[in-house]
């Protein structure tokens, strides 16, 4: 068993597993970088949609659901970004090994 608490985890899973990495300024690292930022304009991007929806009178149940749907999908992907990023400060620990 590897010592995790110097790893970063990455931002998608493998085998339905955490995916780590050694810290630093890698293609691995920067690729995470760059879907963290993804998910996270991903989850403005759904959430002005939403409002948008929400705001519209003619707009249908089945719209309506299927925003919810990409909302919930973008908060958890948000949530993700920051649970990712306080583990990276020091501020939580990683997800317990799979």
């Amino acid at each position: 068993m590897h010592d995790t608490t110097q790893l970063r985890r990455l931002p998608w899973r493998e085998d339905d597993r955490s995916v780590f990495v050694s810290p630093g300024d890698g293609i691995v690292n920067r690729l995470a970088d760059i879907l963290e930022e993804e998910l996270i304009e991903t989850a403005q991007t759904d959430a002005a949609r939403a409002r948008g929806l929400a705001d519209d009178v003619e707009a249908t149940t089945p719209e309506l659901r299927a925003a919810l749907r990409f909302v919930a999908h973008s908060v958890d992907d948000a949530a993700l970004v920051a649970t990712l990023r306080g583990e990276r400060l020091g501020l939580e620990s990683p997800e317990p090994s799979d």
